[in-house]
């Protein structure tokens, strides 16, 4: 009896932690987008400097981070990385949550005290299915319009 109680008891941090991921609130998904998205961003930055053969890399970071938050069949546009990042966590805070039945919109605004320039808005458009929230598409949002970021 022992054994199967133990065994039950190692399966349980793997239950919690599935359940974390799958229950994950879209504002919750955004705010560990954009610090994944800054991770990434600096490392491809950085790999770009000191390596001339860093593009598959970069690329293969990239789609990591695509596979961790969309669907399967998401395909990405071009990348594009810099000194300073698109999205950066003591940046880019969420400024409104729009959560409709199996979609949602988070809306963010991006602050650079230092470089106002820099300073943009982005909604992320999310989708439900099977309880689990997925990234559909980031959009760069200004006066003219709506732009495809991912």
């Amino acid at each position: 009896m022992k054994p199967i109680y133990l065994f039950i008891l190692s399966l349980v941090p793997s239950l919690i932690i599935s359940q974390e991921i799958k229950f994950k609130t879209p504002s919750e998904i955004t705010l560990e987008f954009i610090k994944d998205f800054k991770k990434w961003n600096d490392f491809a930055y950085n790999l770009s400097l000191n390596n001339n053969n860093s593009d598959d890399l970069i690329e293969s970071e990239y789609k990591k981070i695509i596979t961790k938050f969309c669907q399967a069949t998401k395909f990405h546009q071009g990348i594009s990385f810099g000194s300073h990042s698109d999205h950066c966590p003591e940046k880019e805070k969420i400024s409104k949550e729009i959560i409709k039945k199996n979609t949602a919109i988070i809306k963010t605004k991006f602050r650079d005290p230092k470089n106002s320039f820099q300073d943009a808005e982005y909604e992320y458009h999310f989708i439900k299915i099977e309880n689990k929230w997925f990234l559909e598409e980031v959009y760069l949002v200004d006066k003219d319009g709506k732009y495809e970021g991912l």
